[in-house]
């Protein structure tokens, strides 16, 4: 305790005389304390709490300029439903707990730094007391009556002149004072220890002494002094009498308080500060993420390119409109709109030129929507327009009319030679309540009949019927039966034999896929191949053909070809050359004798992806061969710029064969077109002896269809070989044996010249 005295009274003690000892006090408060503690701290925990509100305000500028760079944003105001009162609730409760936690630190600061002051006070007190009294005790008390010697009074005197000693009293051992002295500024008004108080002390205090502190009440005199009373005593250690000493506090008290006010006011800071940075960067934070949250409500509502509405946000428009229109007893249409060919632009103009593009779809659409009327994009190239108080079908047929207007024409999609693009719209529609109730149902049956449309040619509206629903629940069931059939192995395949006409012999097969459900039968490829390819089972699907075909066909005999049909859609990943590699690499067939046959559809998207995989395909060894030629639009085009090594006639010429008109003529036009371009000619569908004959007539000689031979499952393959290999076998024997008789008996040139001729003609009757 005395050491933490001692640092007090270092902290307080003034320096200066008895004249200046009430300033020295304050100054030495203020130098220790309010200079030292308050303007070194405070400030420092401000700036923190500055720079935390700088660092959080460039992140909100630049979430707001993000927003802001958003071009053709029809942005709406955003909702300020929901407040941040809660927040600010949050931010004053941390506030007010930080007030309270500094109230109660200030509480104890106070009380434990007032005890160490009173502590302080009484050891400087006593410490000058008992100073005085070993004074007192050297030069002996000679007269008990007052009178004190030369030497006594300078003692004396000595022990007034101390700092802070305002009053000083004598008194002997019958407990009498004899002697009193005080300054001129000491207190009258403080009244003098008594007789009986200072007998009883010099009686009973041998080795004691008294202290205590006041605060004197008026205004002579010090505010705030302790008086000591301290016993004199003899070399025995016998009790002389006693002295009491007044020390004056009142400067010492009035730094104490002023450094104790400037401690607590900076605890309070503190501690304000403190809290009110948290309180304020949660308020802060809070606020910021609010507004990312309104921002990404928004985004999570719209699209970011044309800055209509997406859609989830339109589906849920939808079933609040359809509610409301029901109510009011009006209708609702739904007119969903599809780009038609928006790919082709993308791979022509590249995927900038197509974000163009899209933006002015939208900005045409903005213009053609009025009010009220919801507009959105629903995904790629696909928007749609909510029509309320439609009137019915046909109003909705009128303003769909006008929709497709208004997209169909011309498009800049930027700014060098052949920026511009034509481009058309398909529409489906439907009309709530006849073809929905709800939003899901509605957007449901307005893509069927979207999907009518595109079927159809593209390019034009159509109205949902219910016909329509019966084709997709039918399409539905169909992809559940293929996505089984796959698992399940239902999946099969059968090889159609092609045969030489001119020879008569095998030249290979036409790998033919068929499905058996185990309750249906077999199922039609017609019925499941389009399904596959719109759904995109086609892919694996086809992989599986290509792979359990090619391994087939590395068992048959080198000269058979193996022929198989690729769908456009087997097309689009772009790794179709890759697996062909693979493929014949697993299985160890030959290249040159896999014939690759597709159809002109894929070659309606001549993209640069499709070019060059046909490019690797003929690379590698394959045969090119476009499949039902001539019942496409531009298939002479096609022959040139594709470099196929074959053709092979659709079958709806072949039986058009003894019917009459034109088709025989454009039959005879199409083989010779073929063999003038050195190309393979196969006729499929033969399926009679009239349509073979016309055909080894024409020079067609490659030839497939039940005349010759049925699909037949990969076990009886064999089967169909082997009879091939026995006709061969009875054909060389014959001529072996017609060349022997004629080397027996030989006739004359003409006859011998004209045999051949003979024989060539007879076998072309036979067949």
């Amino acid at each position: 305790m005395r050491k933490i005295a001692a640092s007090f009274a270092d902290m307080f003690r003034g320096k200066a005389t008895k004249d200046g000892r009430s300033a020295a006090a304050p100054q030495s408060l203020e130098e220790t304390s309010v200079r030292e503690t308050a303007p070194a701290t405070t400030p420092q925990v401000i700036e923190a709490g500055r720079e935390a509100i700088r660092k959080a305000s460039p992140a909100k500028e630049k979430k707001v300029k993000a927003a802001k760079r958003q071009k053709t944003v029809a942005r709406a105001p955003y909702s300020r439903r929901g407040s941040i009162a809660g927040d600010q609730t949050i931010a004053v409760f941390v506030t007010f707990v930080g007030l309270i936690t500094a109230a109660l630190t200030a509480g104890v600061v106070y009380f434990s730094a007032d005890e160490l002051y009173s502590k302080y006070v009484r050891s400087e007190a006593v410490e000058r007391a008992t100073f005085a009294a070993g004074r007192l005790q050297e030069t002996g008390l000679q007269d008990k009556e007052g009178s004190f010697s030369a030497e006594e009074n300078v003692a004396l005197k000595t022990i007034l002149a101390m700092p802070d000693v305002f009053r000083i009293e004598v008194f002997n051992r019958a407990g009498d004072r004899v002697r009193e002295l005080s300054d001129a500024a000491g207190g009258t008004e403080i009244a003098p220890i008594g007789r009986d108080e200072a007998r009883a002390f010099v009686e009973t205090g041998k080795g004691a002494l008294s202290w205590q502190d006041r605060h004197a009440e008026g205004s002579a005199g010090p505010s705030y002094y302790s008086r000591t009373l301290v016993p004199i005593e003899d070399a025995d250690g016998n009790s002389e009498g006693a002295i009491a000493v007044y020390l004056d506090h009142s400067a010492d008290e009035a730094g104490f308080w002023q450094w104790l006010t400037g401690i607590l006011g900076t605890i309070l800071v503190l501690a304000l500060v403190a809290f009110t940075i948290p309180a304020v960067s949660l308020l802060l934070r809070t606020r910021q993420k609010r507004e990312v949250y309104e921002e990404l409500t928004y985004v999570s509502g719209h699209d970011t390119l044309t800055g209509l509405s997406n859609r989830d946000e339109f589906l849920r428009t939808l079933e609040v409109e359809i509610r409301r229109q029901s109510e009011e007893g009006h209708h609702l249409a739904l007119h969903y709109i599809d780009i038609d060919r928006f790919k082709e632009i993308n791979d022509t103009h590249g995927h900038a030129a197509g974000d163009e593009f899209l933006k002015q779809v939208a900005e045409r659409l903005r213009d053609v929507v009025e009010k009220p009327q919801y507009l959105a994009r629903l995904g790629g190239d696909e928007f749609a327009i909510i029509q309320l108080e439609a009137g019915g079908t046909k109003y909705a047929e009128i303003h769909a009319r006008r929709i497709g207007s208004a997209l169909n024409g011309v498009y800049k999609v930027g700014d060098g030679e052949n920026n511009e693009v034509v481009a058309s719209a398909s529409i489906g529609i439907a009309v709530s309540p006849e073809h929905g109730e709800n939003a899901n149902e509605l957007l449901k049956n307005a893509d069927l009949a979207l999907n009518k449309v595109k079927a159809g040619g593209r390019n034009d509206i159509s109205v949902f019927t219910t016909e329509l629903t019966t084709s997709m629940q039918g399409r539905l069931e169909m992809q559940a039966i293929l996505r089984k059939a796959f698992r399940e192995k239902w999946f099969v395949l059968y090889f159609q034999p092609q045969y030489d006409l001119v020879t008569r012999r095998l030249t290979g097969f036409e790998a033919l896929l068929r499905l058996k459900h185990p309750e249906r039968g077999v199922v039609s490829p017609t019925e499941f191949i389009p399904v596959a390819e719109e759904t995109g089972l086609i892919e694996p699907i086809g992989e599986w053909i290509l792979k359990e075909s090619c391994r087939a066909a590395s068992l048959w005999p080198e000269h058979l070809t193996l022929a198989v049909n690729l769908s456009p859609a087997q097309f689009k990943k772009g790794n179709l050359p890759r697996l062909i590699a693979k493929t014949l690499k697993q299985t160890g067939l030959k290249a040159d004798r896999l014939e690759v046959e597709i159809t002109e559809g894929l070659l309606l998207e001549t993209s640069n992806r499709v070019l060059s995989q046909l490019r690797e395909i003929k690379k590698m060894g394959a045969a090119l061969i476009m499949d039902d030629f001539g019942t496409g639009y531009s298939s002479l085009s096609y022959l040139w710029r594709f470099s196929f090594d074959g053709i092979k006639i659709d079958r709806s010429f072949v039986h058009g064969v003894g019917v009459g008109g034109q088709v025989e003529k454009l039959l005879r036009s199409i083989i010779r077109l073929g063999i003038s371009l050195d190309l393979k000619v196969t006729a499929e569908g033969v399926e009679s002896a009239q349509q073979a004959h016309f055909l080894v007539a024409n020079d067609c000689r490659n030839v497939q269809g039940f005349l010759f031979g049925w699909p037949v499952p990969k076990d009886e393959v064999a089967t169909v070989i082997a009879k091939d290999i026995r006709v061969g076998t009875r054909a060389a024997q014959k001529r072996h044996d017609a060349t022997k008789l004629e080397a027996q008996a030989p006739g004359d040139e003409a006859s011998s010249e004209q045999a051949p001729e003979e024989r060539g003609r007879k076998r072309r009757n036979a067949a």
